[in-house]
């Protein structure tokens, strides 16, 4: 397995995580009207134009096949990413890994309280509960913020 930057000058890498991503959200969000309703070129747009310009994009390669994404903020994981087929293969852990060592000193990151899977894998990785709210609007789903590693405090949600 390979994780490394997003080649962002590369058209084709760049729409084939869109594509994967875009996917992920839709089938992991079926609860969520606002994620159901998100367009391919939607998506596209916003991870070209909020994304790639704010981020840290990582990529994860088995086999020189796409196997997920993620996009730190640091210390704030913004996008995390694990395509289905490559899910409980060490994917996500990989990920993981790697965004520790551009923020070693903490993690941070929201996911919706429904999505139970995602919860439990952070948990597996240390990654604590810090509170838990509500989601911004659109969205405006029940959500949980997690930390890993630093002291535990309430700090600022990330840049928008």
């Amino acid at each position: 397995m390979q994780v490394r930057p997003i080649a962002a000058d590369d058209a084709v890498e760049v729409d084939t995580v869109v594509r994967r991503w875009h996917g992920t959200n839709v089938d992991s969000y079926w609860y969520n009207d606002t994620h159901q309703n998100h367009t391919l070129v939607g998506s596209r747009g916003f991870f070209v134009a909020e994304v790639l310009p704010k981020c840290q994009v990582l990529v994860a390669l088995v086999d020189g096949e796409l196997a997920g994404m993620t996009a730190l903020q640091a210390p704030w994981i913004m996008q995390m990413a694990v395509f289905a087929e490559y899910r409980r293969h060490g994917v996500g852990s990989a990920l993981l890994a790697a965004a520790r060592e551009r923020s070693a000193d903490e993690l941070r990151l929201f996911t919706f309280q429904r999505n139970h899977a995602a919860r439990a894998f952070y948990e597996r990785h240390g990654f604590v509960v810090q509170r838990l709210g509500i989601s911004p609007p659109p969205e405006s789903e029940p959500d949980v913020e997690y930390a890993w590693g630093g002291p535990p405090r309430l700090v600022q949600a990330p840049p928008t």
